[in-house]
């Protein structure tokens, strides 16, 4: 049940006369203050700078005074002209209290305590928002009709000494996968194409860390940044044009040219929020609301049909299953059968049937072979339901949505996994928006892959279960893995994670160690790292729908491995980030139920992922999350050879109380993944 109390107070805060020849020393300052007093968001407005926005936690900067400003038609609207004319600049405050239930999320609940200053120039303002784990600003206008969005200057200015953790990619046609790098602003390559996409992290010293990234984007382009040759301590927005010429190729809708601007839309709408999560440490990224709770309640009324779990995938690994007598794999219904039989017996609530069950991609004609209706039915006396995967471009029109979702829905297909994008301007927004509508209708589940993060739309369509948009385990899957995969997942802990669900498609059985020998073409699928690193992805990284990619043969010769991976939840009521380092390390804890007890009690266990780069490390894990008394634990870790065979692992059981440290060691590559009972 939602319960949200707004109180209203609209007496003017701060009204001021400005004269046409006012100094230009003079300038006006708003403020909006988290209701714990510890961040700030403020916004100034003088001569010189037009309208400079900042960033502050305990009265330190993470993100020094700097610009904003909307470009519609011709005028930039940056409070310049409101100075100079000497017209009032009213703000009127709102103070946002209540609670809001979040059944498919990381937490059963979330706090939506803020405090807010609308900055008012009169057909438009800027709204400031201060909560206690992030601030956030946003343009809103009041123009009649429509209007022509030509620009926008969002820029982010560092103090010195500052450390980003970024991702670049080399422009707007992009799947948004790519590792993170971490340095100082000007390590940034400079000029374009070259995009940092959001959500990036800064760590400031003496000040804290931040992580820069969007909410609520409707109907409107992504927000990415540029280095811009010369400046060494900021970046400034950049977004995609709306398309002018496309072209459809297969499975992409390219696009060939742009118009010169970003979005034709309501001249009456609030835009995207400018998301800016704050801690003392970036671990304390992991807990945030911000995003989720800025974006647009749900459009879909009751969504108690909306379900998460697992999935268990087929391309990974390339349809092999090896261990079934007479079975000739591919993408067949006899195959099919086979993965349901196994997603059944594990307790698996969903399978995918990924790219192949249609024909040359068209998905008015499923392939005779792959037998799409007789694999749902199957499903359905099973108990297993079944996703299918389809390329965006043909789903591409309202007219492709409705004839396609009634026919699959109608069949007893629960979902879709719509793939390619590789986009974020305004008429792919436009799509992710209509799509999630689109489906609801026929109350099927949606899987955005090939995207970018997510903004919060899963929060206006719960019907939205993941995002992909990360460098994950697709990358090099069949080379036997990549190394930069597994040296850059931690720090998805502090950059893409902090966005929401992302499907990195974790549960690998074929680990290998940084020294392994080269893969040899044509055997299964493998990763690097250890086989504990893979367990310990399953708390760590949140999926409302959690994909195990690897194989029924490969899982069936690691049960105890299955067993903690199918009994992982996918969806929590309490989420804490332990302990971590950029580029270093990671420890997550995660709650699901409430009190204390056995699995399948419905009482509450509390389960943790820890993962290190390539470098071994010994760490202490704090329990203070556990609150009291004592807890029986199972825990996965590296075994001593696990640096030389990297799918060795000890399985341990031992007690401990609530707030006493775990020493753990850290393979390279490794990790450590354990479930906490009380007893």
């Amino acid at each position: 049940m939602k319960r949200v109390i707004l109180s209203f107070v609209f007496a003017v805060l701060c009204v001021a006369v400005f004269s046409p020849v006012a100094s230009a020393k003079e300038i006006k300052t708003f403020r909006a203050v988290s209701p714990d007093g510890q961040n700030e968001v403020r916004l100034e407005l003088s001569e010189s700078k037009g309208l400079q926005y900042s960033v502050l936690r305990r009265g330190r900067f993470l993100v020094e005074p700097t610009e904003l400003a909307l470009k519609v038609g011709v005028s930039w609207l940056n409070g310049r002209e409101v100075y100079l004319l000497g017209k009032k600049v009213e703000s009127e405050t709102r103070k946002v209290e209540g609670t809001l239930a979040t059944p498919i999320y990381k937490k059963s609940s979330i706090d939506l305590a803020a405090n807010e200053v609308k900055v008012d120039f009169g057909d438009w303002a800027v709204r400031l928002h201060a909560r206690n784990d992030g601030v956030a600003w946003r343009f809103e206008t009041e123009f009649e009709g429509e209007i022509t969005v030509t620009a926008e200057n969002t820029t982010v200015r560092f103090p010195e000494k500052t450390e980003l953790c970024y991702g670049m990619v080399g422009g707007f046609a992009t799947s948004f996968e790519t590792p993170a790098k971490v340095g100082p602003v000007e390590s940034v390559k400079a000029g374009h194409p070259q995009i940092v996409i959001t959500p990036f992290a800064a760590v400031v010293p003496g000040a804290g860390a931040v992580a820069v990234t969007e909410s609520n984007l409707l109907d409107y382009p992504g927000l990415n940044f540029y280095r811009r040759d010369g400046d060494t301590d900021m970046l400034r927005s950049w977004q995609a044009g709306v398309p002018s010429k496309t072209e459809r190729r297969g499975r992409w809708i390219r696009v060939k040219e742009r118009f010169g601007y970003l979005a034709r839309t309501k001249g009456t709408r609030a835009f995207p929020w400018r998301v800016f999560v704050l801690g003392d440490t970036p671990s304390d990224f992991v807990s945030s609301d911000a995003v989720y709770a800025l974006a647009e309640p749900s459009r879909i009324g009751d969504a108690s049909w909306v379900k998460p779990g697992l999935v268990q995938w087929d391309w990974w690994h390339g349809f092999k299953i090896t261990d079934v007598p007479g079975l000739k794999t591919g993408c067949n219904y006899e195959t099919y059968k086979a993965y349901i039989d196994f997603a059944a017996e594990n307790g698996v609530g969903y399978i995918i049937m990924d790219e192949g069950w249609s024909e040359k991609l068209n998905l008015d004609k499923p392939r005779a072979k792959a037998n799409v209706e007789g694999v749902i039915k199957y499903g359905k006396e099973k108990g297993v339901d079944v996703i299918l995967w389809a390329a965006w471009s043909m789903l591409s029109t309202p007219e492709d949505r409705e004839r396609i979702f009634s026919r699959y829905s109608k069949m007893g297909a629960k979902g879709f996994k719509i793939d390619f994008m590789d986009r974020d301007d305004q008429i792919l927004e436009r799509f992710l928006e209509d799509t999630a509508a689109d489906a609801a209708k026929y109350r099927l589940v949606i899987m955005y892959h090939g995207i970018h993060k997510p903004t919060g739309l899963q929060r206006t369509y719960p019907n939205i279960l993941n995002y992909e948009g990360v460098f994950g385990l697709e990358q090099g899957h069949s080379r036997g893995g990549r190394k930069d995969v597994l040296a850059n997942d931690v720090n998805l802990v502090y950059t893409r994670m902090v966005a929401g669900f992302m499907d990195y498609t974790p549960g690998a059985m074929r680990n290998r160690a940084f020294d392994a020998p080269d893969f040899v073409k044509g055997s299964p699928s493998a990763v690097y790292g250890t086989r504990a690193h893979q367990l310990a992805l399953f708390p760590l990284f949140e999926a409302p729908v959690q994909m195990l990619c690897d194989s029924p043969t490969q899982y069936r010769t690691a049960p105890e491995c299955v067993k903690f991976m199918v009994n992982v939840p996918t969806v929590w009521d309490e989420t804490v980030g332990v302990a971590g380092e950029i580029d270093k390390f990671a420890v997550v804890a995660r709650k699901k139920g409430t009190g204390n007890g056995e699995l399948g009690t419905g009482k509450a266990q509390w389960w943790l992922g820890a993962i290190t780069n390539w470098e071994a490390r010994e760490i202490e894990i704090p329990t203070l999350f556990l609150g009291s008394g004592e807890w029986k634990v199972e825990a996965f870790e590296d075994a001593p050879d696990a640096d030389k065979n990297a799918e060795h692992y000890v399985r341990r059981e031992f007690t401990i109380k609530a707030g006493d440290k775990i020493k753990v060691r850290l393979a390279p590559g490794g990790g450590y993944a354990a479930r906490f009972v009380s007893r």
